[in-house]
């Protein structure tokens, strides 16, 4: 027998058809495809026991730490071998095996790993920290600190009899780059379903549409903010999308409503963004040198379009109703699965900061503030047939602009 070799050939989600997704963790959506090949098998096995594992590695300084992942064992015969054929022979001595393995995941039970998805892309970090050390002249220094997050498969062919080894084969498995949609969705113990913020109104507003009573200016996002997708117009500039729908109400108050009616005529928006990404591996000990901690930040201001106002009148309020959606680009390399382990964190928070402008008829401007820090959790979404997005036309309203496919066969 030749020296088998082993062939990773991607990553794939889980769907509904094949396995219940209630009884599965999140991160065992994701299955490792592979495939090992050999030449001239001589039934010098008869069993081939593949392991997929998973370790997290860190390093500050002298002080090193390791955190192994659950692994994946996959148990198959030497008769799963099929023989492969070749376009330009009849025959040949190549057989392959063709094998699927949950990816590994964190071996954590607690409630607060268990609100994470609990799969680790593979990663390299590097940052420094400052090491104190008690001399005769008490000094700090600067110490370099690592982090990788590491996968490889193990083959190892085996006479079952005796549990005789005959070979063992290894692979590196590299899981970095995240194609698949990823699921946002802010990082709550409310019940709600939404997310909501009253506006106040801005004091220095050049005229009150009321000064007496004011309409009242709410917005409102589901806690699913969406998913974040990559597609191929966005994947030359490494940035993906989070497309965030959000809800206005303007309502006026009964005593306000007549004059109130007369003068709404437009509501125009601007949106400022702050998506940070905060990065922090340990060795495990308390100290605080034995930490590195990173953080980045990307900014983005929005526009958004705004559809007429929609007047819906009930016997106490007049509310006026409309929807927008916040189309954000981010860096890929700030788009990655949260995750919670004891040697390595990785969140992510969203701030908001939203202007709203009432136009009335007269030309009288009332401005209003609204200010949301949302703390966002990112997970492998849950494989759906197709997730669109959609933009605004001021003549058509709201006419789709992208479908993307989710997973595609491999989704890294």
């Amino acid at each position: 027998m030749s020296t088998p070799t082993v062939q990773v050939l991607g990553v794939s989600a889980v769907e509904d058809s094949l396995s219940s997704l209630k009884a599965l963790s999140q991160s065992q959506r994701l299955r490792l495809h592979g495939r090992i090949s050999i030449f001239n098998q001589d039934n010098s096995f008869d069993q081939v026991t593949i392991r997929l594992q998973g370790a997290i590695r860190t390093k500050i300084g002298s002080q090193v730490a390791v955190e192994n992942l659950s692994s994946s064992i996959k148990v198959m015969s030497n008769l799963d071998f099929k023989p492969a054929y070749s376009a330009s022979r009849n025959h040949t001595e190549e057989q392959h095996l063709d094998f699927i393995c949950p990816m590994p995941n964190v071996l954590c039970k607690s409630s607060h790993c268990a609100a994470f998805d609990g799969f680790v892309p593979s990663m390299s970090l590097k940052g420094n920290t400052y090491v104190t050390q008690v001399t005769a002249t008490t000094n700090r220094h600067l110490v370099q600190g690592r982090c990788d997050v590491v996968y490889w498969l193990e083959a190892e062919f085996l006479q079952s009899a005796s549990s005789k080894v005959v070979r063992k084969v290894t692979c590196p498995v590299d899981v970095s780059s995240l194609q698949t949609p990823l699921e946002a969705e802010v990082a709550s113990q409310s019940h709600f379903s939404l997310v909501e913020r009253i506006a106040k109104p801005h004091m220095r507003a050049l005229r009150l549409i009321n000064s007496h009573s004011q309409p009242e200016v709410s917005i409102h996002m589901p806690k699913k903010l969406g998913y974040i997708l990559s597609d191929s117009s966005r994947l030359a500039t490494g940035c993906r999308s989070l497309c965030i729908p959000v809800s206005v109400n303007v309502r006026i108050p009964p005593h306000a409503r007549r004059q109130a009616q007369s003068q709404i005529d437009s509501l125009r928006c601007s949106v400022k963004t702050q998506w940070y990404a905060r990065k922090t591996f340990t060795t495990g000990h308390s100290a605080v040198e034995s930490r590195v901690d990173s953080a980045t930040v990307s900014k983005q201001t929005l526009a958004p379009v705004l559809p007429p106002l929609y007047n819906s009148t009930s016997n106490k309020d007049t509310m006026y109703t409309t929807q927008m959606e916040l189309n954000l680009l981010l860096p890929e390399s700030t788009t990655g699965p949260s995750v919670s382990t004891g040697l390595l964190k990785v969140s992510y928070t969203l701030d908001l900061a939203m202007k709203f402008e009432i136009m009335g008829s007269d030309g009288a401007k009332s401005a209003y503030n609204a200010d949301f820090s949302l703390p966002v959790t990112l997970r492998p979404a849950q494989p759906e047939s197709v997730i669109s997005g959609r933009t605004f036309d001021p003549l058509l309203g709201y006419v789709e602009e992208d479908v993307h496919y989710a997973p595609p066969p491999y989704v890294y």
